[in-house]
């Protein structure tokens, strides 16, 4: 009796129609029954007929190479928000805007741009400020220089002021044009750091679905090297194979189990970084829903290079650089011009003497001076025969001139703290024309335009590199999607060299060493087909970059 064994093993992606390469694996025995097949192996099994009719249909698992049952979700730990179970590239892309610190340090451009325009327009307001002041001063003798005051008391003070300013020069003027181009200026760089974060996260992204890939064909090449050696088994069993074909068959088995560790160990690296651009925490066994379909590219070179001089933000961000240094030149020359000030105000004080006596005794003892004074003129008067003065209302030895000179002393120091006497406005209007300033000025214009000059070199070599990576990145489009069709090609090749290959060993036209090489170049051939698929997709992603849009 004669029979077959077709495995039918994919590495297609959970989602449909997700374009990646499938693998259809054909085995075919003689001369023995199903009874070999080992109940612990992933592979499902068609027996037929040497008619083709299909007889019966089993499958067994193996422990060994079942996918492990979903992790349940951990925790966020350290401040680190927990990403979804399911992420399309939409909501990595958001979540990166969201959390990624890099991308967040450069959106705090905007915020000091926006604080700079705020200031600048500030600059042609005018100013006011309002001041209270208190003091305090012990008694003893004041001088002033050489001259001694005499002894006075100790005091108490309160003052305050309010004043109003406001200066205008050609410097002022021109800052909010300055603050606003830098501030598009600003804006243009976050846009372009956006387009390089979207750049990352699209490749990182891809990785882990090449990554998944990589597993999935790995599993699929560990399910052919196993059903190999149960072949190599059941020949040896019928007498037509020897120990040394299993031997090699097992080597091969192992050569296997190797590379899915590897490939299982870069899937989960690839999602390490993935999480890391992210700024989240993501689950090992998050799955990745956006589908990347395979497409032949119509690129025009010319209408790209036109997109991306029109939309990259970064070149945009150097010509807005060039305003900015423009307005400077401008803002550098106006100090050729004169400048004006305006400045009004008002002020009140309160001085109270915390120790009355002192004051009330030199008061009194001023009072004597007049008052003897105002005798003496009356000895004066008496003589050339004039009337007398007044002197009564003089006198200090009087009890009610000493009360008249206390309460007006007391009047004049109370009030303290708020008790102010106010002072008369103030208003003051300058202007300032400056002559010689040590050539500062035409230093600061030819920085200025040395400046822009500069800018305007950084524009051009910003449009040199956009046309030289423009260029080559759709020759790398093309030629990767060339490869993806080579590719196709060969991994179909080898597909047909091993089903021959196992055919002859069947038939015992060849050794085992022979299925050995032509399993190798098939899961080479599986791996570079893979690898050629997700070149495309990166090439296509780092094209998208430069031209500032989408452009599938």
């Amino acid at each position: 009796m004669k029979f077959s064994l077709q495995v039918a093993g994919s590495i297609r992606g959970e989602e449909e129609g997700r374009r990646e390469p499938a693998f259809d694996l054909n085995r075919t025995y003689s001369d023995a029954g199903p009874e070999f097949l080992g109940a612990q192996e992933q592979v499902i099994v068609m027996i037929r007929s040497e008619s083709g009719r299909a007889l019966v249909l089993a499958a067994a698992l193996a422990a060994n190479v079942v996918s492990a049952a979903p992790v349940e979700a951990q925790e966020g730990r350290g401040g680190i928000p927990e990403g979804p179970g399911e992420l399309s590239l939409e909501q990595a892309l958001g979540l990166a805007r969201e959390h990624n610190p890099d991308f967040r340090v450069q959106e705090t451009q905007i915020q000091t741009a926006d604080l700079q325009v705020r200031g600048a327009r500030g600059d042609l307001l005018p100013s006011a400020s309002v001041s209270n002041s208190y003091g305090y001063q012990a008694s003893g003798e004041r001088r002033v220089g050489s001259v001694a005051l005499g002894t006075q008391p100790d005091f108490y003070s309160s003052s305050y002021g309010l004043s109003l300013s406001y200066s205008m020069n050609g410097t002022s003027l021109l800052r909010p044009s300055q603050a606003r181009a830098q501030a598009r200026a600003a804006e243009a760089r976050v846009d372009g750091a956006a387009v390089g974060l979207r750049a990352q996260v699209t490749e990182a992204y891809l990785s882990v679905l090449q990554a998944d890939a990589q597993v999935r064909q790995a599993e699929t090449a560990l399910a052919r090297t196993r059903l190999n050696v149960l072949q190599a088994r059941a020949q040896v069993q019928v007498g037509v194979g020897t120990p040394l074909d299993i031997r090699r068959a097992e080597v091969q088995e192992g050569q296997a189990e190797v590379q899915l560790v590897q490939s299982q160990n870069q899937a989960m690296a690839t999602r390490l970084g993935l999480a890391r651009l992210l700024g989240v925490a993501l689950q090992e066994d998050v799955r990745l829903v956006t589908e990347f379909e395979l497409f032949d590219p119509a690129l025009d070179v010319d209408a790209l290079l036109a997109q991306a001089m029109d939309t990259n933000p970064v070149l945009r961000a150097s010509r807005l650089s060039v305003e900015a240094t423009e307005v400077g030149v401008r803002q550098a020359q106006t100090r050729y011009l004169p400048s004006f000030s305006l400045s009004a105000g008002v002020s009140g004080s309160i001085f109270q003497a915390g120790n009355l006596n002192p004051l009330i005794a030199q008061e009194l003892t001023s009072q004597a001076g007049r008052y003897e004074s105002c005798l003496q003129d009356n000895r004066i008067r008496d003589l050339l025969g004039d009337d007398p003065r007044n002197c009564a209302g003089l006198d200090p030895a009087d009890p009610g001139v000493e009360a008249a000179i206390r309460s007006g002393i007391e009047e004049r120091n109370s009030g303290f703290p708020f008790g102010y006497r106010r002072q008369p406005l103030s208003m003051s209007l300058s202007f300032s024309l400056p002559l010689f300033t040590g050539f500062s000025r035409r230093q600061a214009v030819e920085e200025a335009r040395v400046a822009t000059s500069n800018a305007r070199e950084q524009v051009r070599a910003e449009e040199l590199r956009l046309r030289s990576e423009v260029g080559t990145a759709v020759r790398f489009v093309e030629t990767a999607r060339r490869i993806v069709e080579l590719q196709e090609r060969i991994r179909a090749t080898a597909t047909e060299e091993l089903r021959m290959a196992q055919e002859r060993f069947r038939l015992g036209l060849a050794s085992s060493l022979e299925v050995a090489d032509a399993q190798a170049n098939l899961s080479q051939a599986e791996r570079d087909e893979i690898n050629a698929l997700y070149d495309f997709h990166k090439s296509m992603a780092a094209l998208e970059s430069l031209v500032g849009g989408a452009l599938r």
